[in-house]
């Protein structure tokens, strides 16, 4: 029988499209038939200026067929390329991170801003947004990261 294979991308070779990595993380080690909450994360450009303005849009979503419960997103780390410690420009009110609860194949979106500095400029490179989401399946927490990376006009 002919069985056509996909072919199998490297990490280092995973093109990057709007600051979304092509190959997600691996699968969560779970039991039978507990739940999975996913991470999508990501900005809307690619490549920003000084004084542009980045959106980054985090959706996190209940691939399961249980519902999940104490469903937060959780910021994790957001830097230029001089490992400055950014702060976003516009984000959720931290009780908005608490989502609470998601039934199955529900999911919530939440965004955050930043407006490029010249100090970002000097610096060059990326500035990387690193996101997480952790929830309650079962019992057991459940949980999936991001990063969005953005690249600098030179």
């Amino acid at each position: 029988m002919n069985r056509l294979r996909r072919p199998r991308l490297r990490p280092q070779a995973a093109a990057v499209l709007h600051g979304v990595a092509a190959v997600r993380s691996g699968p969560l080690a779970r039991k039978r038939h507990a739940g999975q909450v996913v991470l999508v994360y990501g900005a809307d450009k690619s490549v920003a200026a000084p004084g542009e303005t980045i959106i980054f849009t985090a959706w996190i979503i209940n691939d399961s067929k249980v519902l999940l419960r104490n469903v937060c997103l959780i910021p994790r780390s957001f830097t230029n390329e001089g490992m400055e410690s950014l702060d976003y420009t516009s984000k959720p009110h931290d009780g908005d991170l608490d989502i609470g609860m998601l039934s199955s194949g529900e999911s919530a979106m939440l965004s955050f801003s930043y407006v490029v500095s010249a100090s970002d400029h000097r610096h060059g490179g990326e500035l990387v947004s690193a996101m997480g989401v952790a929830g309650m399946s079962r019992g057991r927490v459940v949980r999936d990261e991001h990063d969005a990376i953005v690249a600098l006009k030179q």
